[in-house]
């Protein structure tokens, strides 16, 4: 087993993040993440401290691999095009039958574990979520896409739910229809809000 000084900390953490997301934080055990990063488990303990922690960084890391979907909205300068481009990436994925353990963060959320620590780290993306999308809505609306009236905040809420429900379905193969079906009728909810050209 290698030395705790003689290991790539972040490779170490992508092998126990795969675990995690294959088989969620109760059925995995340490003896489990340490052989699948190949360490001993106590150089896991001495390096990322107990399960609860190497789940919490896994998450991390889990959602910081996930961050360019966001950046497809934030990057373009119209950020109605660029939920366009979310939610037809959000589409892909959910169609992708190599991504078969489904959005690791919506897994988590359904295991729900009885730990107050992850549960407050869910809920913490959730919300992140939900602030990103209503920065982005408030953003169309001061470029002139979106009339001021709208409540940003509703449909921000709604986009975060109807993109957890998404991931829900991804794990029983819906079919590349259904999921156009599903991201056309998100973006339509703006359509009485979108501002006339």
């Amino acid at each position: 087993m290698p030395d705790i000084l003689h290991f790539d900390v972040n490779e170490a953490l992508d092998q126990m993040l795969k675990l995690f997301w294959q088989q969620g934080f109760k059925a995995t055990t340490t003896k489990q993440l340490a052989t699948s990063a190949s360490l001993s488990e106590g150089s896991l303990f001495n390096t990322f401290g107990s399960k609860r922690e190497v789940y919490i960084q896994s998450l991390q890391r889990y959602r910081e691999h996930s961050q360019f979907l966001f950046e497809l909205i934030e990057k373009d300068e119209s950020p109605i095009r660029g939920f366009r481009k979310y939610w037809d990436a959000i589409a892909a994925r959910a169609v992708d039958k190599s991504r078969t353990n489904g959005c690791m963060i919506t897994n988590a959320t359904i295991e729900q574990s009885q730990d107050a620590k992850i549960a407050e780290f869910i809920d913490s993306v959730h919300s992140d979520n939900e602030k990103f999308f209503k920065k982005q809505l408030d953003r169309a609306v001061k470029v002139g896409e979106l009339k001021p009236e709208i409540d940003t905040k509703a449909y921000a809420q709604f986009f975060q739910h109807s993109v957890q429900g998404i991931r829900v379905l991804s794990r029983i193969n819906p079919s590349k229809q259904k999921m156009r079906n599903v991201v056309n009728t998100a973006m339509s909810v703006l359509d009485p809000h979108l501002a006339s050209t």
